[in-house]
């Protein structure tokens, strides 16, 4: 039912697709309904397809699904942790990467081309650490995309907490 290629999974089945993308998943490339990594995983997960993979023809299990994605995108785990838990909680995610952020999160009920996206959600582990100038470049930019950040913070027994980063000025 559907293709791994390179760092992108293509659904063939035209019905199947009419319904995805009506729940906001995957992004319409002509005739061929496209959906990046941490969304042919989620499927995966809950069961909507299966996935060939291009280069061998053979059927792709979960693990090594996620084995692969892994060594294509950094953090990948952490970063699919945050992806399932927010379309479990009815969001619209997508990939935010050519923003700056590791996703886009838009509101409850809302896809690409009916709302603006609300949050841009960057994602690290509880371990992680970084400076005030990378927090305030991510704060400037989620403003000059007018959405607000959403940082979430995974830890070490994979719950996720978000904290809300807003610039005042008084």
């Amino acid at each position: 039912m559907a293709l791994l290629i390179d760092n992108k999974v293509l659904c063939r089945d035209k019905r199947l697709a009419d319904t995805l993308r009506q729940r906001g998943f995957g992004e319409q490339k002509e005739r061929e309904l496209v959906f990046d990594l941490f969304e042919g995983l989620f499927l995966m997960e809950k069961e909507k397809f299966k996935i060939d993979d291009s280069r061998t023809g053979g059927q792709v299990s979960e693990e090594e699904m996620a084995k692969y994605a892994g060594k294509k995108i950094k953090n990948f785990y952490l970063k699919h942790q945050v992806f399932r838990d927010l379309r479990e909680r009815g969001f619209v995610v997508k990939t935010g990467f050519k923003f700056g952020f590791d996703f886009r999160v838009y509101p409850r009920g809302k896809k690409p081309g009916e709302a603006h996206s609300q949050w841009c959600i960057n994602v690290t582990a509880q371990d992680d650490k970084y400076n005030f100038i990378e927090l305030s470049r991510m704060v400037r930019l989620a403003g000059n995309l007018k959405t607000k950040l959403l940082n979430a913070v995974v830890d070490s027994e994979n719950e996720i907490n978000y904290y809300e980063v807003t610039r005042i000025t008084p």
